[in-house]
């Protein structure tokens, strides 16, 4: 075994024996007049001798490299040229040559990786005294991403950071799954999201912000790092701060604008209609039913081909561009950073100027006089979004039916088609999409955060945070009415058959909105070294956090625009309602410290400890602790280690454990009783009654909890140019808060109580390379992580069913897994049916080869609820992320990739199953393997109906393998191409950088089933559903693109 030592030294050789031969190859191109040599001697701060250190003419391929005793000669050097010394884990030396024939140089050991800052709880430190869990997401990582929101430019870049795309509409909400870490609750798994020191009510809030503006993303994942946050941490803390001006630094300014273009990656094909209709009468007569298209209906529609599918028509290429400008700098004493930006992203829909609009304004200021510092940060944002008022079944409408060669779906004077052709028809779905109405957002936010710091001593500071936010968010939604003509397969009815249709009765309606924050802190904040080997930092604090939240709506019958087509109904007052206000507050009070002492750089140990009064428990016992310990040894500081760490690199093992709150499910009254009036309380003669009705108040609610355990190694090699990070974590949240069990003729609600368990475990890995060869610079980075949850606490099972897919609630299974039936396959003959157990409520005799056989699991003869069984889990799990970037003189370029290698996604509806339900009419192209007696390896089963047995047996069971396919895929997230132009052509009309660039945002994905976009899922971050996945959701959207950067 070769070991790490002899390795190091036999890739110093090796690069300097390159450049021996690089630099000999070439050498006659310098043999030219005022040329001469250069020789010195390479040491390091100690004064030993560097071997291997390539000197290289810079600029050019002219290089040499240091012998055994750290001396160098090279030659063909001009006196106008300079000198560059590189040595791997060391900062690279420039001198300039001049008259000299002599260069000797120190060289200094490149410790900026362990000198890093690195923002944590209420404070900074740097990564070489890092004790717990804590991944940094540096600008450059977010940069010139041609992305939406902060959210999707932070997939894939840290370990355990999950976030889930589930929905790429732009106008739409519940975009993105956000979790650290995985699941931990059975509740509200969000983390807590803290901007500029204040902590943000919604993880959400981040995506308000605009991702130019953002210095650094930092991801509290342990106890020891989070739990100074009390109530709100469990589920850890994302820190976000905002870019700074630098001190006695001239005005720099920037402008960046990109453009580009979104297609959706619509991922499922219907067959061409004659291919349907055949496929649609062998349906039928496999279910011993006639067929419907007759031979000349099918050549018909071969002869005159297809339309284009709906849902493609539906949608178009959009755009999105993007601008920024900012201006940084500073004096002695004071530092700016003023920024404005736009942002404009297009829907892909087709309609009225759908899409999303954000403006983003931002002042970050401070000023230092003497011991005297005070800052001010101030942003306002403004969103606008349009969409369609149209329903969740939108995509649905567009992909059920076949691409008849005669189906029409509007016209240029506002007239909308629909057509009876066959069962079912087919719906003027263009209606509702382009004349339907819509719903129009204009949100305005507002937040500033004032601080002052005064040093009171040398190492003890004073500082003091007050932050205030307005959000006002805004809603109208109208909706229309247009005319549409009904047509009959091929035979087009005339203009003059149009009737109205269209909202003619749904009110328009306007929602407000409004909240406000105020949150203030008071720190004591000590940093202080003693003999230059004891180190005592400290912290102590007070926060008072307030909330109060206003709303209102109000809707109106007939309020139709004027130029819309009307039944003539007369508008009466009585259709005019108001809804109630909904006034509500709450409030936080926190003291909070931090305690810790690191010894020589080398042994380090660090307490924290948070106590919260929430206004959301009864007041004698809203109080709660949450207190955690970390420690750490730096192995490589060391006696015996000198070696190690001269040759290799840096070496520390760490751990925490701790305690975390969670109060994110628990209602603002949920302790006091609340009563209220319902109208429909109970029955009288026929007629539904009013009635008071009340909610009963649990006084002894509490936080959930979460013990933590983490253990981790952090490791650098080749003097700190490759570092590693290793944590394996276990958690255990108590006092979940679940439905309260109350018998069905109680008469009243419960409030939930505090009753439930679950574990959650898992591990990460990342690695960070840098690797610098002459004018080359690569970069690469790898996470990879998992995590598994189990409920170990719950009661009573919880089963949930919809449409084929069927989830359980379990102890000793993780949350809201996937339940049902186990497939052996398709019958292969009579015979087989009238062996097998088949399920209770299926009539034997209607089966037919081809026909879904389950696994009898208890081998009792026939399937029941007792032969159920874990088909699987939802949640991503070995999820990954890998960055590389290279840099060769002005040329740049940037790879993304992003993925999940376990995860099992279930699927329904139309898109599995042929002819859903006689509601889908269309099959599609990966259905195409189903089993017939030729194809009997196939992956779906016959083709039958709605209502016979086979369909029933085959698709009518609560879950079953059937709808189950792996979601395991790899995304290329991002490429990027970019060139920066000389200094000398940029400077000629007065700019420092010029860089263009060209960009692709998820342009490939590699995936088993191609049909389903891997990320789509029913599940949102707390693993609970609203239905199973039917994949009617926005597309992927792909982008191709570039930009431009300037700097003044």
């Amino acid at each position: 075994m070769i070991k790490k030592s002899t390795f190091s030294t036999f890739a110093r050789y090796s690069l300097a024996l390159l450049w021996c031969l690089i630099a000999t190859g070439i050498s006659g191109v310098y043999g030219q007049s005022g040329a001469k040599s250069v020789s010195g001697r390479i040491v390091d701060e100690k004064g030993q001798p560097l071997i291997g250190v390539s000197v290289l003419v810079e600029g050019t391929v002219n290089g040499t490299a240091t012998n055994a005793d750290g001396t160098y000669l090279i030659k063909g050097v001009k006196d106008t040229d300079n000198l560059k010394f590189v040595y791997l884990g060391y900062k690279t030396v420039v001198e300039a040559v001049g008259k000299k024939t002599e260069i000797s140089v120190t060289m200094a050991e490149d410790t900026s990786y362990l000198d890093e800052v690195v923002v944590i709880g209420y404070g900074t430190t740097t990564r070489r005294h890092i004790t717990s869990a804590i991944s940094t997401v540096n600008r450059e990582d977010l940069a010139d991403r041609p992305v939406a929101n902060i959210q999707q430019a932070l997939q894939g870049t840290a370990a355990n950071l999950i976030i889930q795309t589930r929905n790429y509409d732009p106008t739409g909400g519940d975009q993105m799954n956000l979790s650290i870490r995985g699941v931990n609750t059975i509740g509200n798994n969000s983390p807590l999201v803290v901007i500029d020191g204040v902590p943000q009510a919604e993880a959400s809030r981040m995506n308000d912000l605009n991702p130019n503006d953002i210095e650094s993303v930092n991801i509290l994942k342990d106890a020891g790092s989070s739990a100074i946050y009390g109530a709100r941490s469990s589920n850890g803390v994302i820190l976000i701060t905002t870019k700074q001006g630098h001190r006695e630094t001239a005005p720099s300014i920037t402008f960046s604008a990109q453009l580009g273009a979104q297609d959706p990656h619509i991922l499922w094909d219907p067959v061409p209609s004659y291919k349907n209709s055949i496929l649609r009468n062998e349906a039928l007569t496999n279910s011993g039913l006639n067929p419907i298209f007759s031979a000349s209906e099918i050549q018909d529609m071969y002869v005159h081909g297809d339309c284009e599918p709906f849902v493609k028509q539906a949608m178009k290429t959009a755009m999105q561009q993007n601008y920024n400008l900012s201006v940084s700098g500073g004096t002695a004493h004071t530092t700016y950073m003023l920024s404005a930006g736009y942002f404009d992203q297009e829907s892909n829909y087709i309609g009225p100027d759908y899409g999303k609009q954000r403006y983003n304004v931002r002042s970050n200021i401070s000023t230092q006089w003497g011991r005297l510092k005070v800052g001010a940060n101030v942003s306002y944002t403004r969103a606008e979004t349009k969409s369609p008022t149209t329903s969740g079944f939108l995509f649905a409408d567009l992909a059920r039916f076949p691409t008849y060669y005669f189906m029409r779906t509007m016209d240029g004077n506002g007239t909308f088609y629909a057509n009876n052709y066959k069962y079912g028809g087919c719906g003027a779905v263009f209606g509702g999409l382009v004349g339907g109405g819509y719903n129009k957002y204009d949100n305005d936010y507002i937040s500033g955060v004032f601080n002052a710091e005064f040093e009171i001593v040398k190492g003890l500071k004073l500082r003091g945070v007050l932050s205030a936010e307005s959000r006002s968010e805004h809603r109208f939604s109208d909706h229309f009415s247009y005319y549409v003509v009904t047509d009959n397969g091929a035979n087009w009815s005339d203009s003059s058959t149009a009737a109205l249709a269209g909202s003619t009765t749904d009110p328009a309606d306007d929602w407000v909105g409004k909240d406000t924050y105020l949150n203030g802190q008071v720190l004591l904040d000590f940093n202080r070294t003693f003999a230059e080997k004891h180190n005592i930092t400290a912290l102590a604090g007070w926060s008072q956090e307030s909330k109060k939240h206003y709303s209102l709506s109000v809707s109106k019958k007939y309020l139709n625009d004027l130029n819309q087509p009307s039944d003539g109904t007369v508008v009466v007052d009585e259709d005019t309602k108001l809804s109630t206000q909904d006034n509500t507050r709450s409030a936080l009070q926190s003291y909070f410290g931090r305690i810790g002492y690191s010894y020589d750089d080398k042994y380090y140990v660090e307490f924290t400890a948070r106590y919260d009064m929430s206004s959301k428990f009864l007041k004698v016992r809203n109080g709660g602790f949450f207190p955690a310990v970390s420690v750490g040894w730096r192995l490589s500081q060391e006696g015996f280690m000198g070696d190690y760490r001269n040759k290799v690199g840096d070496l520390k093992f760490r751990a925490s454990y701790g305690v975390n709150g969670n109060q994110q499910d628990v209602g603002l009254y949920d302790f006091m009783t609340t009563y209220g009036i319902w109208t429909n309380a109970y029955g009288f003669n026929g007629s539904s009654v009013p009635g008071l009705m009340f909610t009963m108040g649990n006084e002894a609610l509490t936080w959930e909890r979460s013990k933590t355990f983490n253990i981790g190694l952090d490791a650098s090699f080749f003097a700190n140019r490759l570092n590693v990070s290793f944590d394996y974590f276990y958690k255990r949240t108590s006092d979940i808060l679940l439905p309260a069990i109350v018998p069905g003729v109680f008469g009243a609600s419960i409030a939930k109580e505090n009753r439930g368990v679950m574990d959650n475990q898992g591990w990460e890995v990342t690695l960070n390379y840098n690797l610098v060869r002459g004018s080359w610079d690569h970069k690469f980075s790898l996470n990879i992580a998992d995590s598994k949850n189990e409920v170990v606490t719950y009661g009573t099972p919880k089963i949930s069913s919809n449409d084929g897919v069927t989830v359980l609630i379990q102890e000793g299974l993780p949350l809201n897994s996937y339940y049902g039936y186990k497939v052996a396959g398709y019958f292969s003959g009579y015979d087989e049916i009238q062996e097998a157990a088949i399920p209770s409520t299926i009539d034997r005799s209607q089966l037919r080869p081809g026909d879904v056989r389950y696994v009898d699991v208890n081998g009792d003869g026939v399937i029941d609820i007792n032969d159920r069984a874990y088909l699987g889990y939802g949640f991503p799990r070995y999820t990954f992320g890998f960055s590389y970037n290279v840099r060769w003189k002005g040329l740049d370029l940037g790879l993304m990739l992003q993925g999940v290698l376990k995860r099992t996604s279930a699927i329904r509806g139309e898109l599995v199953e042929p002819f859903h339900s006689d509601y889908g009419m269309t099959m599609y192209e990966h259905q195409l393997d189903y089993w017939t007696p030729q194809n009997t390896d196939a992956k779906w089963p016959r083709l039958a109906t709605k209502g016979t047995v086979s369909a029933t047996n085959n698709w009518g069971q609560a879950g079953s393998e059937l709808n189950m396919i792996t979601g395991a895929y790899l995304r290329v997230k991002n490429i990027q191409l970019g060139y920066t132009l000389p200094k000398r052509w940029t400077q000629k009309f007065g700019c420092k950088s010029l860089r263009i660039y060209l960009d692709a945002q998820n342009p490939l994905t590699l995936t088993k089933y191609g049909f389903v976009d891997p990320e789509s899922s029913e599940f949102g971050s707390n693993m609970g559903r609203s239905g199973a996945n039917s994949v009617r959701n926005y597309p992927a959207l792909r982008y191709w693109g570039g930009g431009i950067n300037l700097t003044f």
